[in-house]
């Protein structure tokens, strides 16, 4: 199910580069799944299990509600209780061991009692999504917004990667970033996943460890590398403040440093700074026939750029063989001209 729908929704793609049986690829789609909260990333694999499931069904609305409501009550679960199965009806039997696949619940049986215990990313679920669907667009103060965007978050997750931040061997569930001013990125995890998608825009070269923290650099070079692949500056910015350090969420300190934020969308936008078009040079022989020509191409909108003092015309491309075709024909009309003075001939 999930290599189908990392396939379907352009999360992964056949590497075109090759010629023969080509491995797959992350896509920049596939990027941006990646640095999307956990929540958001269960909810998209749980939103395509249930359309599959109520594909070609008479009763799909009472299925979807039913799943619904099921993931609804698990939110109001204690992660590490035992809850039976048999209170559970039918459907929802059927989709309690397919929610075990997506790390949602823990199945087991216990003599002759089958026992689920819901997870704590079953449990955050729904609230993780209420906090996102719900954006605060008010004008507040710098604390004021810290506070709020510390609240965003889940609590009980807050909690949870404190509680692993001071145990005594580091675990490799949860990450926590400090971002230094002079572009250092301290990163408490021993998540080798966690590492590669911080060398996403990290520069992999300046990587240091120690047993419970890595340090990674921000360089231009790194980010820019993470804009060929797709990713955008919004995307890394809002991953690394996803996954700030908690102490960092309780002070007026930004959880990002303002330079290296700032730093980061200039890079961004010098993808966009500079746009290259194609055209073609024309070379007029006269300040008649650059007069001509170029009020020609402004009628047609095929100007692009002029030199009256080269007497040159930058014209789009795409309209080239226009503006070059009227300019042979008033050429040839002022050359009979000519000829027509010079024989005698008056018009």
């Amino acid at each position: 199910f999930f290599s189908s729908h990392s396939i379907n929704s352009n999360l992964r793609d056949k590497d075109s580069h090759r010629d023969k049986i080509a491995p797959l690829v992350i896509t920049s789609k596939g990027y941006e799944f990646m640095l999307q909260e956990v929540h958001i990333q269960v909810w998209q694999f749980i939103l395509k299990y249930v359309q599959q499931q109520c594909e070609s069904q008479e009763n799909s609305e009472e299925m979807r509600r039913e799943a619904l409501l099921f993931l609804i009550c698990l939110s109001y679960c204690k992660v590490g209780r035992g809850y039976r199965a048999s209170e559970l009806s039918k459907q929802n039997k059927k989709y309690m061991r397919d929610f075990a696949f997506f790390g949602l619940l823990y199945v087991c049986k216990i003599g002759k009692v089958m026992i689920f215990f819901p997870t704590r990313v079953a449990v955050n679920l729904v609230v993780g999504g209420l906090a996102d669907s719900s954006p605060l667009t008010v004008n507040t103060s710098t604390s004021e917004q810290t506070s709020l965007s510390a609240l965003s978050s889940s609590a009980a997750a807050t909690r949870a990667l404190e509680v692993e931040l001071e145990a005594a061997e580091p675990s490799k569930n949860h990450i926590a970033l400090i971002v230094q001013t002079n572009f250092q990125v301290a990163a408490y995890t021993t998540s080798s996943l966690h590492m590669a998608m911080l060398g996403l825009f990290c520069d992999v070269n300046t990587l240091r460890r120690l047993p419970n923290v890595i340090f990674f650099r921000i360089t231009r070079d790194s980010v820019k590398n993470a804009f060929k692949l797709g990713i955008e500056a919004g995307q890394i910015l809002r991953w690394m403040k996803m996954n700030a350090h908690p102490r960092l969420r309780t002070g007026d300190q930004p959880l990002i440093p303002s330079n290296v934020e700032d730093q980061i969308i200039l890079w961004d936008r010098e993808r966009t700074r500079v746009q290259m078009q194609e055209v073609y040079m024309l070379q007029c022989n006269g300040q008649k026939e650059y007069d001509a020509v170029a009020q020609y191409a402004r009628d047609h909108e095929a100007f692009g750029w002029g030199c009256e003092k080269r007497r040159q015309i930058l014209i789009h491309y795409d309209k080239s063989e226009l503006v070059v075709a009227y300019s042979r024909r008033w050429r040839a009309r002022v050359a009979k001209r000519q000829e027509a003075i010079d024989s005698g001939v008056v018009y």
